[in-house]
């Protein structure tokens, strides 16, 4: 992705909450491969708009907070302290792009892309926010990624506007017992018009061992379209939890080495140390 295509991308400024079908593959390499893919159900939430936004009118199917067939909450995000509204997880995100940089561009909107609770079950290994200035350019973005052992790290791409879209960071979290926690990732999102593509490419050694991407395309958010998901089964109580699991479980029969889980590290967050030059 150049520096053109990101300058052309404008913030899509209509609706508060969108649905999106995502296609997920990971891609393992080395001595042992392995290779899964999976359908779901994302949704992309305009955290500005949300939190002053006194009379939303969602789906009869999703709800904020409340048990439903859909749910999203802001808590168990950015800090996991139970913010009470997305404007506190808006304000943590910001502090965040905000801490150690002289920039003075402000930060007119946030858009949060996650996965909805399914009949209150679910879990979010991966959580991405974009960050907009108020001509609506991509100033920022950052990578929420959370463990199944109850850690989560922040990593943030900063001033992406000035730069390429891939950044280079250092792996500081713990999320597979197949992988130690060394080597780095090469972190990439975009959201243009309809369609978002994420991917994570992970180096150890100087080789790349693992591969992830994620393709959403935008669906109308409406009852018909949750129902349809729910009943194509990409969407169930509990899916990613289970489907992590249960790759784990063919990758054990397949013997891959499994790693000692290592302290938490203090510091929740980083930030990209190098631009591709890919």
């Amino acid at each position: 992705m150049d520096r053109k295509i990101i300058r052309d991308h404008n913030e899509p400024i209509t609706g508060d909450i969108k649905f999106f079908e995502a296609n997920i593959t990971h891609q393992r390499n080395g001595n042992k491969n392995h290779f899964f893919r999976n359908k779901t159900n994302a949704v992309l939430i305009d955290l500005k708009n949300k939190s002053q936004q006194k009379t939303p009118n969602y789906p009869s199917l999703f709800s904020l907070k409340k048990f439903n067939l859909l749910t999203w909450s802001a808590s168990k995000h950015g800090s996991q302290c139970e913010f009470s509204t997305s404007n506190d997880l808006y304000k943590f995100i910001k502090n965040l792009c905000n801490e150690k940089t002289k920039d003075n561009e402000e930060i007119h909107n946030i858009k949060l892309l996650t996965f909805p609770k399914v009949l209150s079950f679910g879990f979010n290994p991966l959580s991405v926010y974009f960050c907009y200035d108020k001509k609506g350019l991509l100033m920022h973005s950052i990578f929420e990624v959370r463990n199944t052992f109850g850690d989560m790290h922040h990593y943030v791409l900063r001033n992406i506007n000035l730069k390429k879209i891939t950044q280079k960071t250092t792996k500081n979290l713990f999320v597979s017992p197949f992988y130690p926690k060394k080597g780095s990732y090469k972190l990439f999102a975009n959201y243009v018009h309809d369609q978002i593509m994420i991917s994570v490419e992970y180096t150890l050694q100087n080789k790349k061992v693992f591969i992830a991407t994620m393709k959403l395309q935008e669906i109308k958010f409406n009852n018909l379209n949750i129902l349809k998901a729910f009943l194509k089964c990409s969407l169930y109580p509990g899916k990613i939890w289970i489907n992590i699991h249960l790759q784990a479980l063919i990758l054990w029969f397949k013997r891959v080495s499994l790693y000692k889980i290592p302290p938490s590290e203090k510091i929740k967050h980083s930030f990209g140390i190098e631009v591709s030059k890919d």
